[in-house]
């Protein structure tokens, strides 16, 4: 599966959780591609920029909670779209 994929599929999947099911999980990966960032952004979100810590999944992996990075994303402020240029 492509990262494409991936990130397509865990974006329409991520708030839908049933009961007593597992939560989506982003590994490293899929958060870097999904925000379009590098490993160095990533450390820096997590320590100044309050981003959900990566929960342990086994002795050599770790993954965030699909909803908690979702949830900090809509949390973010949005850019404003207004130019300040003038063509007069």
């Amino acid at each position: 599966m492509s990262t494409k994929q991936v990130l397509s599929a865990s974006s329409s999947q991520s708030s839908r959780t049933t009961a007593g099911a597992a939560p989506l999980i982003y590994r490293k990966n899929i958060v870097l591609a999904k925000f379009g960032i590098s490993e160095t952004t990533l450390r820096r979100w997590m320590s100044s920029e309050r981003f959900p810590r990566p929960r342990q999944l086994g002795p050599r992996a770790v993954g965030w909670v699909a909803a908690e990075v979702d949830s900090w994303l809509e949390e973010r402020p949005v850019a404003s779209t207004t130019s300040s240029s003038s063509d007069d």
